[in-house]
């Protein structure tokens, strides 16, 4: 009789360790590419979101403006605007208070458009930032006090805001009063006026953004 052989084969065998050592190799590598492309998806998103926020912004401020420098009135013969200019720390703001039919109605009692003396005025924050503070006061005529106590803040991190402006004659100044004595701005407005506005770039502080216009006054002499 002859004897059956048998023989078994084991296919079970197991993962050396340097196979699992270079599968997890492959794996940190594609979970590493995902994250990068993922983080850096996240970042252009915020940088989006920043830059629109920004953007925004400015256009509402130098909007309000326009419309509050458009809108200048008379008091009498003459029109009210003075500008100021303050520094605060190694920083140098430019503001300007005017009497305009730009009056912005927050109460019932109240009409928009109404003659209001208009201020618009920087000041700085707890924290060292600065922000651009509208104040809008509602009364029978120019007052001389200064109405830049109250107001709301309409544009925040503020790095710089200059105003120039320009006479009939095209001549360019850094500063105007109608109340003043110079005969070229005593009683008128300037018939253009450029604003630049200056906000902080976060990811870069040497670069900021920069934002100007230019506006005629459309009010007669």
């Amino acid at each position: 009789m002859f004897e059956r052989l048998s023989f078994s084969c084991d296919h079970s065998r197991g993962f050396t360790l340097l196979e699992i050592l270079i599968a997890i190799a492959i794996l940190s590598i594609i979970l590493s590419t995902v994250y990068a492309a993922y983080s850096g998806s996240l970042t252009i998103i915020r940088d989006l979101d920043d830059d629109s926020r920004v953007y925004a912004m400015a256009r509402t401020t130098l909007d309000r403006m326009n419309r509050d420098l458009s809108s200048l009135q008379r008091h009498g013969d003459d029109f009210i605007l003075k500008s100021d200019s303050k520094t605060i720390g190694s920083h140098t703001f430019h503001s300007l208070s005017f009497w305009s039919a730009a009056h912005l109605a927050f109460r019932e009692d109240e009409f928009s458009g109404a003659p209001a003396s208009i201020s618009y005025v920087v000041k700085e924050n707890k924290n060292g930032t600065f922000s651009l503070w509208r104040s809008d006061v509602l009364q029978a005529g120019p007052s001389a006090e200064k109405n830049a106590d109250g107001g709301i803040i309409i544009c925040e991190d503020i790095q710089s805001l200059q105003f120039t402006f320009f006479d009939e004659s095209g001549r360019e100044s850094s500063s105007w009063d109608t109340m003043g004595q110079s005969e070229g701005q005593k009683g008128k407005p300037p018939v253009r006026v450029h604003i630049a506005l200056l906000l902080v770039n976060m990811r870069d502080i040497q670069k900021p953004h920069r934002f100007d216009t230019r506006l005629f006054l459309p009010v007669k002499k």
